[in-house]
């Protein structure tokens, strides 16, 4: 039995991945690893798009941000229209405007639904959600019967031909998404449960698995018991970190005793990975030319009005040092009144004025690059952050 995860898939898409108009974790594919990426059940967004295609540019950050948010839970895919080995492939899908967003509830394995929504980041993380079904056995504690026995009992007896793993949360009313994925990839292989324990602990502390002097361990448990098991002795509890690539190893684990990684790496012929140059349009490329002539002819003219001001300045310095060398030969020579320096040339005092005010325009303007640097670093925590990635 062979599971794929989205890491191990990933890793076998890479060589085919294609550099398109969205980052990762977009993947964008071609013909060839579409129909790689489409031959598991597994929940996906695929965006048909065209590079020329503004609207497409336009919805590139929204759909970004969204697959970052459902990473690796829901993988979000582009395919390039424009690109003549994918026309048949657009075509098969009936793609006759742009972008046009399909979403793929069981892969290549079921018909894909037309994705009519709106194309902002929030709006898509809730219609990619509603591709998952809800296969996960929602188990009610009551903290005044101590029906703890009983309702792991029930569990166990449903489905007795396939092994039991049972998600026990401190605090959460609802099933996490992250185990609603885990549950439907699983689906016909494992039967999986979840159930809010009591604020004392009473279902981990019935089952054996609570220590309140331990604090490196919090309250959120995943243990399991193998199938033809009818009572709670015999568990196996989960000990790695609650994300959702590690559970997904130890429930493979759990089933045929092989990590799904080692499994899966051998079906994936590895090659050399060339990520290809950037598609960019003759308009792209001419309005990039326009930019950065425009960009060097301010810099020139910036830069021609500093020389302009050192020259001037330049030139008042010499007539100041030779007044005032006349004025010490003046004084050698007849020992009477000095006389006042020159003022400064108005004309010479408008150019600093006008340079000073310039050069503070200028600073303005382009901000510290380790101040930028920060900034950007900011932005992209809070872009990448993965809020159902982990439990």
């Amino acid at each position: 039995m062979r599971l794929y995860t989205p890491l191990v898939l990933a890793v076998a898409l890479l060589p085919f991945a294609q550099a398109g108009m969205y980052g990762q974790p977009v993947l964008n594919l071609d013909a060839k690893s579409f129909k790689q990426a489409m031959s598991t059940e597994h929940a996906a967004m695929v965006a048909f798009v065209a590079p020329w295609c503004g609207h497409c540019k336009a919805l590139g950050p929204e759909y970004t941000s969204a697959a970052q948010s459902l990473s690796p839970l829901i993988p979000f895919y582009a395919v390039d229209c424009d690109d003549q080995k994918n026309k048949g492939l657009c075509a098969e899908y009936q793609i006759q405007g742009f972008p046009t967003i399909k979403a793929f509830p069981r892969a290549g394995k079921g018909a894909a639904r037309d994705y009519q929504g709106e194309r902002k980041k929030g709006a898509l993380i809730e219609y990619a959600k509603s591709l998952v079904p809800d296969r996960v056995k929602k188990l009610k504690l009551d903290s005044k019967s101590g029906n703890e026995d009983r309702i792991i009992r029930t569990f166990l007896e449903e489905k007795p031909t396939l092994p039991h793993v049972l998600l026990i949360h401190p605090s959460a009313p609802s099933i996490p998404f992250l185990w609603k994925v885990l549950a439907h990839r699983l689906s016909g292989k494992m039967h999986l449960g979840f159930v809010r324990d009591t604020t004392s602990h009473s279902l981990i502390s019935s089952l054996g698995i609570y220590d309140s002097a331990d604090t490196t361990k919090d309250a959120t448990r995943v243990v399991s018991w193998p199938a033809e098991t009818t009572s709670k002795e015999g568990l196996t509890e989960y000990e790695g970190a609650m994300k959702f690539n590690a559970l997904l190893e130890w429930l493979q684990f759990q089933l045929t005793g092989e990590t799904s990684t080692t499994n899966d790496s051998e079906k994936v012929k590895q090659k050399p990975i060339k990520i290809p140059e950037p598609i960019t349009s003759a308009y792209e490329s001419e309005a990039e030319a326009t930019e950065e002539r425009s960009v060097k002819s301010e810099a020139a003219a910036r830069r021609a009005k500093l020389d302009e001001a050192e020259r001037r300045d330049r030139e008042r310095r010499e007539r100041a040092a030779a007044k005032k060398a006349a004025e010490q030969a003046s004084e050698h020579g007849s020992g009477t009144v000095d006389d006042a320096p020159d003022a400064i040339p108005q004309e010479a005092v408008d150019a600093q004025q006008v340079t000073g005010e310039e050069a503070s325009k200028d600073e303005a303007a382009e901000p510290v690059p380790e101040q930028t640097a920060e900034l950007q670093d900011e932005e992209t925590v809070e872009k990448t952050a993965i809020p159902h990635e982990e439990l």
